[in-house]
């Protein structure tokens, strides 16, 4: 089943509130999902968590989330046999691409390319500096896209400073950004004698 979501409607003030919950029982929720109203990059990534003796994270009536990966961009899907075919009409905007029976589905942050996302800067969902846009594409074609961390980073590319990377890469990337700054100033220099 194919889900598809909208090209409007993303919520980047929500990835710096701090009084978001960010799990349910045993399970992450990373931004950009999310628990409370407002505390999701869209509603389409708002999830469910039931308050019972063992809290469970639900993505609608029918289905239970079992993992969020962000790196990835899945997430494990559970059926929850009272409705088998009830998908909440909210989830039905092409972010899920997956049965959503008992597997790992893919999702997308929207339903645009990468190409089309960089042309609207206040939407872009890859907000980290170290972040990249990847097109997913599923056997009908381009089904939106979503962001990862750049080699030598891990982490949440969807919030600022989320991907962090090694002491090595650090130091290597503010070693050639300052080599770089000092050839072309010398380089400059030169041209002026």
């Amino acid at each position: 089943m194919n889900f598809f979501c909208q090209k409007t409607g993303y919520n980047s003030i929500a990835a710096q509130k701090v009084n978001c919950l960010r799990s349910c029982g045993n399970i992450a929720v990373p931004y950009p999902f999310g628990l409370e109203e407002g505390c999701s990059a869209r509603k389409e990534f708002q999830l469910k968590c039931t308050n019972g003796t063992s809290p469970s994270l639900q993505f609608d009536d029918g289905h239970q989330v079992t993992y969020i990966n962000v790196s990835e961009g899945l997430m494990g899907i559970k059926y929850t046999p009272q409705k088998m075919f009830r998908v909440d009409a909210q989830k039905e905007s092409g972010m899920y691409i997956g049965s959503l029976v008992s597997s790992s589905v893919q999702w997308v942050f929207a339903n645009l390319t990468c190409q089309e996302a960089l042309q609207n800067s206040s939407g872009y969902g890859c907000v980290d500096h170290h972040s990249t846009c990847l097109d997913v594409t599923s056997a009908d074609g381009n089904v939106g896209y979503r962001c990862e961390c750049m080699p030598g980073f891990c982490g949440n590319p969807y919030i600022p400073y989320g991907c962090q990377g090694s002491l090595s890469v650090s130091l290597l990337i503010h070693y050639l950004s300052k080599s770089f700054w000092f050839d072309s100033h010398r380089t400059l220099e030169i041209t002026h004698n």
